[in-house]
């Protein structure tokens, strides 16, 4: 099964690297969304969505709710995993700038799989080294979900992948495997490099795609579409209702 992931944030011009995704909207006159046509053509022929075919789909609010809706997909057996996702964003999800591995490679993977999909959530300005908006991709890897990731970048994209996720500890592996480390040593970025982990998780091919060499041209089995309210300008709303249309919101 494939997951077309979503965030508004990739039809602007430009690209907020830091933003309160709990507070105000972006300035209207620096980011400037995406004409109608533009997005259209994008969702029609770089996606293969149609209006006359829907896919199941949610509007979200915050991005990390894309990982609860996969949850409760799968709880209901609607969504089997492992499935692909197609990560359509101006950032890549995985957590760089947070601690987020730490807490993944030293909590998380120490649980049974069955129980990793009930992770501690982040809360803003009080930590971050849990669950949330900049990293349920790499939540949702740790929960054994994801097969595939295609991450299908912004014009303006640099590089935001934080290469402790990846095999050999670099991202230019193309392959992401979570390492899973004792509880009690000091893990920071030097000691990864230094210290063998304990266990080692399933590969999960992992690419980087310009958005003008990106072509899907399999089914998709549902869609989620993220507003992210504090990476965007109030104005990139208009542009809900028009993805809307190639969505059975469910």
């Amino acid at each position: 099964m494939r997951v077309l992931d979503i965030d508004l944030d990739f039809f602007l011009n430009d690209i907020a690297h830091f933003a309160n995704d709990y507070g105000d909207r972006l300035d209207e006159s620096e980011y400037i969304p995406w004409k109608e046509a533009e997005v259209r053509n994008f969702l029609e022929f770089r996606c293969g969505l149609r209006i006359d075919n829907k896919v199941k789909g949610r509007i979200l609010t915050h991005h990390q709710e894309a990982f609860l809706f996969w949850r409760d997909l799968i709880d209901k057996e609607q969504l089997k995993v492992p499935f692909e996702v197609i990560h359509v964003d101006a950032h890549a999800d995985l957590g760089l700038g947070d601690a987020s591995w730490v807490y993944i490679m030293q909590n998380l993977l120490h649980r049974p799989i069955e129980k990793r999909r009930y992770p501690e959530r982040f809360h803003y300005k009080s930590n971050y080294d849990k669950f949330g908006f900049g990293n349920y991709l790499a939540f949702a890897i740790g929960c054994r979900w994801v097969s595939k990731l295609t991450f299908v970048t912004h014009p303006e994209w640099h590089n935001d992948l934080p290469w402790t996720l990846f095999k050999d500890l670099t991202e230019n592996s193309g392959i992401i495997q979570l390492r899973k480390y004792d509880k009690k040593i000091n893990l920071d970025t030097y000691v990864i490099r230094k210290v063998e982990p304990l266990e080692v998780e399933p590969e999960v091919p992992f690419f980087t795609v310009p958005h003008t060499e990106f072509i899907n041209d399999e089914p998709i089995s549902f869609i989620t579409l993220c507003q992210s309210p504090g990476y965007t300008p109030k104005t990139s709303d208009r542009l809900i209702p028009i993805i809307s249309e190639y969505i059975d919101l469910i």
